[in-house]
């Protein structure tokens, strides 16, 4: 596979700038990832980042949202526990107005009452979805991390964020800018373009970004807990890794799909064996700095309890028969040229893998060392995770 449209490198203000240049398709997408220690109150990330939508130098919604009708492309942004992250993929023709607009947007600094009372309504309306679909698994999977500063919801309560001081919502804008800030571009930009990006992002005044370490605390590592009601449950089985090295992050994703991924997938076939028939299963993974929890969701009945804790053990030894490299190695090695093809894509996919790393990694980092991977190292990394801190909570009606 050729590499060479990839490059990466510092901007003057320290921000890092991932980039694949494809300049035979028609379309090009843009990330920027700004990440953040989540201190102070619960939801403030979460609401900043609805208020960079509300202005834009002379600008408000309403004409933020008819100059991304105009370039037929909408600006999206989302936060998560340690970053905030905003991205739009266009036309190549339109890039350097929704570059513009965008930067316009987050270079805000000046906002009012107006802009808070606006966000609240829309914030309000997320917490009520969020707590009336029931993501109980979701909150277990984020109050697991040891480090406590990640553990608090990204939506927060309403009651404290309608509480909140102006100071506090200026302060966390503020720090949001440092120079952990990483953009990647991809697609059809041309060299204008990356100049664009440059005279924009690149000249942002950024502090540097050096949090704080981990404050030594109470580890909760109770192997069974969160029983539910009813006779239909949730199983949510959980591995902490607390301390995970580049190799078991690379090779987590190839881990999740060969055990989770699909109907020949280890897991379907070892529980399928043993009398239960599971539709769908829920694999996933985090990654938070060094700590790295593994996880699949499932549904059982409340009278398959004793049957399923006795499966747990016998599926991680079976799991280490999984032939990874068939079942995997087509979708996640093979298959990364499709990337190059789909800026939009590739885009997110750097995103994901700086949330695993906390640094940007080219295509041809990951491409070269999964290259490496055999069966017999990938079931080396399943067991640090099936031997480390393992969890299980069941999630009644």
């Amino acid at each position: 596979m050729d590499f060479s449209p990839e490059t990466r490198r510092k901007l003057k203000n320290g921000a890092s700038l991932l980039s694949f240049c494809a300049p035979h398709l028609h379309s090009v997408a843009f990330s920027v990832v700004l990440p953040f220690v989540p201190e102070g109150t619960a939801g403030v990330h979460h609401l900043v980042e609805h208020m960079f939508f509300e202005r834009a130098g002379k600008m408000r919604a309403p004409e933020i949202n008819a100059a991304m009708n105009a370039n037929g492309s909408e600006i999206d942004g989302y936060t998560s526990s340690g970053y905030m992250c905003f991205r739009f993929c266009c036309r190549k023709e339109v890039f350097e107005s929704q570059l513009g607009l965008l930067f316009s947007m987050l270079s805000q600094r000046d906002y009012g009452r107006e802009e808070f009372e606006k966000v609240l309504p829309v914030i309000r309306n997320e917490i009520f979805e969020y707590h009336f679909y029931d993501d109980r698994a979701g909150d277990v999977l984020r109050e697991l991390w040891f480090d406590s500063r990640y553990i608090s919801p990204i939506l927060g309560e309403i009651g404290y964020l309608e509480r909140l001081e102006e100071d506090e919502i200026d302060g966390v804008r503020e720090k949001l800018f440092t120079d952990g800030m990483c953009l990647f571009l991809a697609g059809a930009f041309s060299d204008r373009d990356v100049r664009a990006v440059e005279a924009s992002f690149g000249s942002m005044r950024l502090e540097p970004f050096s949090p704080d370490p981990p404050r030594e605390e109470e580890k909760v590592t109770a192997p069974y807990s969160r029983w539910g009601r009813g006779r239909e449950w949730q199983a949510l089985v959980t591995y902490h890794v607390e301390k995970a090295d580049t190799e078991l992050k690379m090779a987590a994703h190839w881990l999740r799909s060969g055990l989770f991924d699909g109907l020949d997938a280890a897991f379907f076939r070892y529980f399928g064996d043993n009398g239960f028939q599971f539709y769908s299963v829920d694999g996933s993974y985090n990654v938070r700095g060094d700590e790295l929890v593994f996880s699949y969701l499932c549904y059982i009945k409340k009278r398959e309890r004793a049957l399923f804790e006795g499966l747990i053990d016998g599926f991680e030894k079976y799991a280490e028969k999984t032939d990874f490299l068939r079942l995997v190695r087509p979708y996640l090695y093979d298959n990364i040229v499709l990337l190059c093809d789909n800026p939009e894509r590739l885009c997110s996919h750097y995103v994901d893998a700086w949330a695993d790393h906390s640094a940007p990694v080219t295509l041809r980092e990951e491409y070269e060392f999964c290259g490496r991977f055999d069966n017999a190292r990938l079931v080396r990394n399943w067991k640090k995770i099936a031997s480390s801190l393992r969890r299980v909570f069941y999630l009644g009606k």
